[in-house]
């Protein structure tokens, strides 16, 4: 690959997104320079701007609300489930209904909280009764499958990943949009590059959200691995499931639920504390002794810079409650250990 004549726009570019098709079983693959530009070009394929509502899943990375915001659209928060920490489309059906009597809401972004794959058919129930264009928020869930065996991004009008340093599939960064419609996906290249429809055709108004060809490379060294990559991450989590088993027992922590024959990413894996207060205290004690953690990720009615001030129990929990632990390739039993006996200690 290195003795090849293109930095940019070449073959590896083409192996990467062909193989990010296959995967997500959809039949176009656009790579883009990260994960939150995929989002971003996302919503300017499909027109959202100025005073356009979207609803997004309240619980994760705040990237996607920020990027609405960024448009100038209103993002709307909807709660999660308690079990799997995904949207809840009941909430989000209710708000949907309630909100298009004041304007209509043009999309509804759901997210694969820590590698849970949203159902696709339950985005495609929703797509279908409401009319409402998903966006389904993939960047965690790449190599795994929902509750009917369908892989992460298979649904919804598009679908984005991340290929960001903690995701199970990283390119050090970078992203993608796939999706089935070859018209939104003309205009997605177009707008990665500028708008341009050809060398030296300005089609409309775009972007530079192009993706070397060096990452695309490391991107389909990595698709060859998943699989083998996918077995120790769900080894690992095992391990901390069974090592935390007696705490989980004495009501002090849960965890993220799976339903069906669904495969968990595990791009991460996190404890809910059933007593918030303990969180700081097991955080700067974890760090104290040199061990990675962090709070699992936020819910952005509660982060301060968007005006969401969204009924979101659940969410609200989750982001004062729960804490991530270290979850890599190449981890051994011995750590393991130390950290669960840590956590142990520490609670």
């Amino acid at each position: 690959m290195l003795s090849g004549t293109q930095l940019t726009g070449g073959p590896e570019l083409l192996r990467f997104e062909g193989l990010l098709a296959e995967i997500s079983a959809r039949s176009h693959a656009v790579a883009l320079s990260s994960g939150t530009s995929a989002l971003e070009l996302a919503l300017w394929a499909l027109d959202i701007g100025t005073g356009d509502k979207v609803m997004i899943t309240a619980f994760g990375f705040p990237a996607a609300a920020n990027i609405v915001a960024a448009r100038g659209a209103i993002p709307i928060a909807v709660d999660v489930e308690e079990a799997r920490w995904c949207v809840d489309f009941d909430k989000a059906r209710s708000l949907a209904e309630s909100e298009n009597t004041g304007g209509g809401i043009k999309a509804l972004v759901t997210i694969d909280q820590l590698g849970a794959v949203t159902s696709a058919g339950d985005i495609e129930a929703f797509e279908r009764e409401t009319g409402i264009s998903v966006l389904s928020d993939a960047a965690c869930g790449l190599g795994g499958t929902d509750k009917d065996g369908r892989p992460a991004g298979s649904a919804g009008t598009m679908a984005t990943f991340s290929f960001h340093p903690r995701k199970v599939v990283t390119t050090g960064e970078g992203g993608a949009v796939v999706c089935s419609d070859l018209e939104i996906v003309e205009r997605l290249r177009q707008i990665r590059n500028h708008g341009q429809a050809g060398g030296g055709r300005f089609a409309r108004i775009g972007t530079n959200a192009r993706i070397a060809e060096v990452p695309c490379a490391i991107g389909c060294a990595q698709i060859a691995r998943l699989e083998a990559m996918q077995a120790e991450r769900r080894m690992l989590v095992e391990g901390y499931k069974e090592r935390l088993s007696e705490l989980r027992a004495s009501g002090a922590i849960s965890w993220q639920q799976s339903c069906g024959v669904e495969v968990h990413a595990n791009q991460s894996f996190a404890i809910l504390l059933t007593d918030s207060s303990k969180r700081e205290p097991l955080l700067s004690g974890l760090r104290d002794m040199n061990i990675g953690c962090g709070v699992a990720t936020y819910s952005f009615t509660e982060i301060g810079i968007h005006n969401a001030n969204a009924d979101c129990p659940v969410a609200s929990r989750l982001h004062r409650a729960a804490v991530s632990l270290p979850l890599y390739l190449g981890m051994r039993s011995s750590e393991l250990s130390r950290v669960c006996e840590a956590v142990r200690e520490l609670l």
